[in-house]
């Protein structure tokens, strides 16, 4: 009897294993699934080459400093760019950006409103024009994943324009480890019981525990881009920076072409992002394009996003050899793939320099360096110090760029710039991104800005802009594990 019994119990505990590995590979097998299956139809996107006039691809930026005072000095001009364009634009404006909110962190009330100033141009200029057709898309953390109200975009519906808030749910899980779980059980728990702080604003609404769990997928649609009508023709704006009051005195960089044909790009990109939500933008009006004449200068111009932004900045990479300079300045940079070709453009004799956002400030809360610290700590390494680094001083705000400039000693240029940080998350089709890549002499109105803007930064030109490498240098190999741990796995919110 007391071996039946024993043979009794060893089976039970040999089933419920099996039970156990057969959950397991289950779940293992769903989180390998929404971790690398294809992506809708549309995205990752390498569009083709469209060769322009310099004078139609125009470089802007927004700087802020202090001066030797230690008083603040903002040079802005991406935002009253686009302002100036809606204000003029007669037939069709399309809009994408992630953050679309005046929300500020622990900083509520120090800022001007951003989102509240373009919502104020976009509603004057529609009812000034109620012909004009207005696509809006946006990301839903600005109603914290649909647990709260979203009052911008209330007011811009209200307005009549077309206001898209993009389906995250079809693209690939960034965050596995946790994804898994919820889509097996977190996702079924309902909005209710709005009890719990908001996380982006200390004197925000109460959201539900159902929004705090959607936020923990890190994932979005991260773009930052606009195409308007402009004085008969197609005008498009693309940047690193958001209309986001908390936002408003970070740098950032954006590039303005005039392109029916890249604009064209642009839209079906963004046409992509509106089927997978369950929408639909309204057709881009059939401008002409004004030709110019040739002067030799001539730059070319395309369109990248998600993973053909890492393929792009890839490639620029592995052109950059002896002779040759390569510029970054970045707000993030993490992705093994790019952390490597970095190291190998410095190998072949490329001279390196990199300004990087120390990774300090956040809305008035303080990270910890992680990822640009320790990467930094590895480039230096790495290189004996000939990879050169230096932090944007920031005060309070961030040193939001995204910017690569290969400079080539044969007088030719690639610039790459847009929404994407360069981290897994950002170029490894998990968010949507949208970059542009520009290419051509050195001396083309627009690669010459990009170099006089990376110089002037570098060198601080007017104002202390960076400092060097040594005052936020961080070895801390904890630190370092913590980023490559996070950058594989997907855990951290870069």
């Amino acid at each position: 009897m007391g071996d039946t019994n024993k043979r009794f119990l060893t089976g039970k505990f040999r089933t419920g294993w099996l039970v156990l590995v057969i959950i397991g590979i289950c779940l293992l097998a769903l989180g390998c699934w929404h971790t690398l299956k294809p992506l809708p139809q549309g995205l990752t996107l390498e569009g083709p080459k469209h060769l322009l006039p310099p004078g139609q691809v125009q470089y802007i930026y927004d700087l802020t400093s202090v001066d030797k005072a230690g008083n603040p000095v903002r040079r802005q001009r991406i935002f009253p760019t686009l302002f100036e364009l809606i204000d003029s634009a007669e037939t069709y404006i399309l809009l994408d950006y992630f953050l679309l909110n005046d929300q500020q962190g622990k900083y509520a009330g120090t800022t001007e409103p951003l989102a509240g100033e373009l919502a104020r141009h976009l509603i004057a200029r529609k009812a000034a024009r109620p012909e004009l057709v207005i696509d809006l898309l946006t990301d839903p953390i600005n109603s914290v994943y649909h647990s709260a109200s979203a009052k911008i975009l209330d007011r811009l519906r209200a307005a009549g324009i077309n206001v898209i808030v993009t389906n995250l749910e079809p693209l690939r899980d960034s965050n596995p480890l946790y994804s898994v779980w919820w889509r097996l059980l977190l996702r079924w728990i309902p909005d209710a019981g709005h009890y719990l702080p908001h996380p982006f604003a200390v004197d925000g609404e109460k959201i539900s525990a159902a929004g705090w769990l959607r936020l923990a997928n890190f994932k979005a649609n991260h773009r930052k881009v606009a195409v308007l009508d402009h004085q008969g023709k197609l005008v498009s704006l693309v940047a690193s920076a958001n209309p986001h009051g908390g936002s408003r005195n970070h740098s950032n960089v954006a590039l303005l072409v005039e392109s029916a044909a890249l604009a064209q790009d642009l839209y079906r990109s963004e046409q992509a992002v509106a089927q997978l939500s369950g929408a639909k933008l309204q057709p881009l009006p059939s401008l002409p394009q004004e030709q110019s004449l040739a002067t030799g200068l001539e730059v070319a111009v395309r369109v990248v996003t998600e993973a053909a932004i890492k393929a792009a900045f890839r490639s620029a990479l592995a052109q950059a050899g002896a002779g040759d300079q390569v510029n970054m300045a970045m707000f993030y940079l993490a992705d093994r793939q790019i952390v490597a070709a970095v190291l190998a453009a410095n190998q072949r004799g490329a001279r390196v320099d990199i300004v990087l956002d120390p990774n300090r400030d956040a809305f008035g809360y303080e990270k910890n360096g992680v990822p640009n610290r320790p990467v930094a700590a590895e480039l230096t390494r790495e290189t004996q110090g000939r990879i050169r680094i230096r932090w944007y001083r920031t005060h309070g705000e961030q040193f939001h760029t995204k910017l690569l400039l290969v400079e080539r000693s044969n007088g030719q240029s690639t610039m790459i710039l847009g929404s994407a940080n360069l981290t897994r998350r950002n170029i490894g089709n998990y968010n949507l991104e949208t970059d542009l890549v520009v290419s051509g002499p050195s001396s083309s109105p627009p690669l010459a800005a990009g170099a006089d803007y990376f110089q002037r930064i570098w060198h601080n030109q007017g104002h202390p802009y960076t400092g060097p490498y040594e005052i936020f240098a961080d070895d801390s190999r904890l630190r370092y594990l913590q980023y490559r741990l996070q950058e594989s796995l997907g855990l951290g919110t870069f």
